[in-house]
Order: C-alpha cells, then structure tokens, then sequence
C-alpha cells in the first residue's frame, strides 16, 4: 500500500518549492539584488514545474484517474505555484531590506 500519485504530485511540488526558494534565496545573496534571485526562482520552479506536470499526466494515466480529479489537481497546483511566488517576492524584498540596513 503506497502514497496515491496525487498525494506524490503534491509531496513533489512541496519539493520543487523548496528547491527554487532555496536556489533563489543563494543568488539573491550572492548577487544582492532581489530581480536575479527572484528570476532564478522563477526559472528553476517553471523548468521543474513542467517536469512535474508531465510525470503527472503519465501516472494519472497508468492508473486510470479521471478527467475530473487530474483536471483539479492540476488547477490547485497552479493556484498553489502563484500564491508561492508571491509569497517568495516579499519574502525575498523583506531579506534583502534586512540586508541592506
């Protein structure tokens, strides 16, 4: 008995989340300007966000979900990737205000 694919999807996307924050968070110190880091978030996020939705779709497939539930996973998952990089954005303006002062 092993964790449902969508309870796997969800588990990576927390991965994926704190694999960018934490590639952004490196170069937004090591380049001191909060548009780099923030960029470097964005992209390593975008590029494995995309890597995520793929495997998704194939193991959705393999397991025969439905229609419905694959399209509200996915939907959730993009509601949950923008309120993330929100919450990066000020996250990363507050360390860098800190840093700067």
């Amino acid at each position: 008995m092993g964790i449902p694919v969508d309870g796997l999807f969800y588990i990576f996307l927390a991965v994926i989340g704190v694999v960018s924050f934490v590639g952004g968070l490196l170069v937004l110190k090591k380049s001191r300007q909060i548009s780099i880091g923030f960029l470097a978030t964005l992209g390593v996020s975008i590029l494995l966000f995309i890597f995520l939705f793929r495997w998704f779709q194939s193991a959705a497939t393999d397991i025969y979900m439905g229609t419905i539930p694959w399209l509200f996973n996915q939907a959730f998952a993009i509601i949950l990737y923008i309120l993330f990089l929100v919450i990066t954005l000020f996250v990363f303006q507050r360390i860098h205000k800190e840093s700067v002062s």
